[in-house]
């Protein structure tokens, strides 16, 4: 999904800060309305949850949390996790669109000599960066933090500002045009990618494929060959996958029985979990838990 900014006029930085929250913090519940609040990982894994999407995000990941929809963390962090973040409003209108749109500036003539025609920022909603990406927009963000919010010592700390209004925003503008570069970067790959985003958001919902060809406007025969090209399975294959991922993740770090586990991670049926867990891995949930503790 993509935030689409209509302007002028032009989104604007509010605040900007750092959080580190310890094993076991969690992320508050919360409404920011007017407010669209933009994570970005340093380190560590953050659980968090909007509309009933679940993302898990690590090193690289970024989320837009989006103005006026709940959010809230849905698991305690499992490590020490570092994110930065920043607050972003908009006095335009915006909207929600499934695809994005190369935006280029229209030649100019006489009639547009004195009216700025409308435009639009195109932003992911959630996305991943390449590590010289990432340090390039981490060091920017560094550059504007303004708050600290430090759950080792229970503390929220307040710096001065280093730069002036106006730099600030000229930086965060150069932010939303990386992040909106990396969206018109539009490959056959990338669609790829973004299928696969897609489908590790929805892992907890029965896989669909008619809500995939519906959601990105891609026939189902074609969905299929992407995703086998790119990853040497099928999308069902993948949705399977990846719940076997989280399912070995939390019999690893957690002494939850195995019944909930399976549900946890979108079965109904525990069984059928342990059965599919069994092909997958060569071995039962109990023993895979088994063997890693030993």
């Amino acid at each position: 999904m993509y935030i689409k900014l209509i302007s002028p006029p032009l989104p604007h930085l509010v605040a900007s800060g750092i959080s580190i929250f310890r094993s076991g913090d969690i992320h508050e519940r919360r409404v920011l309305n007017e407010i669209f609040d933009l994570i970005v990982m340093k380190q560590g894994t953050l659980f968090i949850e909007e509309d009933g999407y679940q993302y898990t995000l690590k090193r690289g990941d970024y989320l837009i949390l989006s103005s006026g929809k709940l959010h809230k963390g849905y698991r305690p962090c499992m490590e020490e996790t570092h994110f930065n973040w920043l607050h972003f409003s908009t006095m335009g209108k915006f909207q929600y669109e499934s695809t994005t749109k190369l935006q280029q500036r229209k030649m100019m003539s006489q009639k547009k000599w004195y009216k700025k025609d409308n435009f639009s920022i195109y932003l992911s909603k959630y996305g991943h960066l390449d590590e010289k990406s990432l340090d390039q927009l981490l060091q920017i963000m560094d550059s504007l933090v303004e708050v600290e919010i430090n759950h080792k010592f229970r503390k929220k700390q307040f710096f001065p500002a280093n730069i002036d209004e106006l730099e600030a925003q000229q930086l965060f503008l150069n932010i939303l045009s990386t992040l909106q570069h990396k969206n018109y970067q539009y490959t056959k790959k990338n669609l790829a990618s973004q299928i696969y985003v897609y489908i590790a958001a929805h892992t907890k919902q029965p896989f669909s494929l008619t809500e995939l060809s519906q959601e990105f406007s891609y026939h189902k025969a074609y969905i299929i060959e992407l995703i086998k090209d790119a990853y040497s399975i099928t999308p069902s294959q993948l949705h399977t996958h990846l719940r076997m991922e989280e399912a070995k993740s939390l019999l690893k770090s957690t002494s939850s029985p195995i019944q909930e586990i399976a549900y946890e991670v979108g079965f109904n049926d525990p069984a059928y979990f342990s059965k599919q867990f069994k092909k997958i891995t060569g071995v039962t949930p109990k023993i895979y838990r088994k063997q890693y503790r030993n």
